[in-house]
C-alpha cells in the first residue's frame, strides 16, 4: 500500500468521523436535542474511526521509520558490502559528496557531461531503491553509490578490478562502458 493510499484512507476516515459533528452544529434549535441523543453513539464511533485513522501517525519517528523499511535490492555481493564497510569513507561525506554530484546544476543547456551521465546512474539507482532523497538512504546504500560512482571514473583495470564487488559484473562494466565512451554524431 503506498504512502498516497494510507494519506487518503485516513483523510476518509477524518471526514467521515467529523460528518457527523458538522452535522450537529448546523441543525436547527428544535432538532437539537434529537441530534445529540442520535449522534451520541455515532459520535463515540466516530472519535473512535478519528483515532484509529490518526494513530499510526503519532508515534512514527525517523528512526523507527528507517528500522520498517524493507529490505532493499543490493548490487553487491555479501562479502563485497562487509569489506566495503571497513574501507569506504564515512557515509555523512559520500552523502555530500553524492548530493554534489546529483543536484542538478543550472547552466546552459549543452551536451550531457560525463559527471551528469554519472548522476543520472546513481538517480536511476536511487529510484530502483524507491527512495528520492539521499536523506532516507542508509549508510550501505551510501557505500553502494560510492562504489558506483568510483567504478564508473575509474580506468580499465580499476574498474575490473571493482567490478567483482558486484553481483552482476558484465553489468556494471557494460554501464561503465557505456557512460565512459564519447558520443559520436
Amino acid at each position: 500500500m503506498g504512502a498516497l493510499d494510507r494519506v487518503r484512507r485516513r483523510l476518509l476516515l477524518v471526514i467521515a468521523g467529523l460528518s457527523p459533528g458538522v452535522v450537529t452544529v448546523t441543525l436547527q434549535e428544535f432538532a437539537v436535542s434529537l441530534a445529540f441523543m442520535v449522534f451520541g453513539v455515532f459520535g463515540a464511533i466516530c472519535f473512535a474511526t478519528i483515532t484509529i485513522a490518526v494513530l499510526p501517525q503519532v508515534g512514527q519517528t525517523p528512526e523507527k521509520h528507517r528500522m520498517n523499511k524493507k529490505a532493499y535490492a543490493t548490487l553487491l555481493i555479501s562479502s563485497a558490502a562487509r569489506s566495503l564497510r571497513e574501507t569506504a569513507p564515512d557515509p555523512t561525506v559520500i552523502r555530500g559528496i553524492l548530493q554534489g554530484l546529483i543536484s542538478p546544476a543550472q547552466g546552459m543547456p549543452n551536451f550531457i557531461t560525463a559527471d551528469e551521465q554519472v548522476a543520472m546512474v546513481l538517480s536511476h539507482i536511487i529510484a530502483r531503491w524507491d527512495e528520492t532523497d539521499l536523506l532516507q538512504l542508509t549508510d550501505d546504500q551510501l557505500r553502494e553509490l560510492w562504489l558506483v560512482e568510483r567504478l564508473m571514473r575509474s580506468s580499465p583495470a580499476e574498474a575490473g578490478a571493482l567490478s567483482q564487488y558486484f553481483a552482476s559484473p558484465e553489468a556494471m562494466l557494460a554501464m561503465r562502458d557505456a557512460v565512459s565512451d564519447p558520443v559520436t554524431a
